[in-house]
């Protein structure tokens, strides 16, 4: 069974990465001088990251517990949609959706789909449910399709080992889900300059991309420990 102190630290990073996430929508139209446009190009992933910060530390600690399942399975199902949507409208290849980030964040809301899914925690418990609070054997008695689990667990190490090798090389351009580093509110690039600390470590694209490999590697664990 897995140490309840771990499952702690898994969660308090995941609101880390939500609190930043949060403070990422918050940014970026005040430094682009439009506080009033909330929705700014890369604002989706932001949410998506968010929300997915708020579940998985949720199901890791059961005293985090927020929203009852049915309702994560409603948003991230609609996550995946919507991510779905804008990787085959932006790609022409089967290659080159393999390579867009909107593929990993439908990687992503899926996984978080297919574990609220499989857990049936509705059911059981009717909330959210922790995985912190369930016992070891209930988690995997209550996993179904462990294969489908297993699929997961290869595409989200996939995919960080990806985003951890263009990060060390710095070859690949982080941009907005969907879009080069560019698309990231170009208006903003006067006031970011005049906000050297907030553009150089919040805003970066290198960041989040940097989140996006802890997220993945927290949900791999998750699905591991399920299976």
């Amino acid at each position: 069974m897995t140490p309840s102190w771990l499952l702690d630290l898994l969660a308090a990073i995941m609101l880390v990465i939500s609190a930043a996430s949060a403070a990422r929508i918050v940014a970026r139209p005040l430094l682009a001088g439009r506080p009033w446009r909330l929705v700014q190009a890369g604002t989706d992933v932001d949410l998506a990251n968010l929300l997915m910060g708020i579940a998985m530390a949720g199901m890791f600690t059961s005293r985090l517990t927020t929203l009852p399942s049915a309702a994560w399975e409603v948003l991230f199902g609609l996550l995946t949609a919507w991510f779905g949507y804008r990787a085959w409208a932006d790609t022409r290849s089967v290659r080159g959706l393999a390579a867009e980030r909107c593929t990993l964040h439908v990687v992503h809301c899926a996984a978080m789909l297919y574990m609220f899914l499989a857990l049936g925690t509705a059911a059981s418990s009717g909330s959210g449910g922790g995985m912190g609070g369930m016992g070891g054997s209930a988690a995997m008695s209550a996993l179904r399709y462990p294969t489908l689990a297993g699929v997961f667990v290869l595409l989200l190490i996939g995919y960080g080992v990806w985003d951890l090798n263009q990060l060390s090389s710095r070859r690949h351009n982080f941009g907005a889900a969907g879009g080069p580093a560019t698309s990231i509110a170009a208006p903003a690039a006067a006031a970011a300059r005049r906000e050297p600390v907030v553009r150089a470590f919040l805003l970066a694209p290198e960041t989040r991309a940097g989140w996006d490999v802890v997220l993945g590697i927290a949900m791999a664990f998750m699905l591991v420990i399920m299976i």
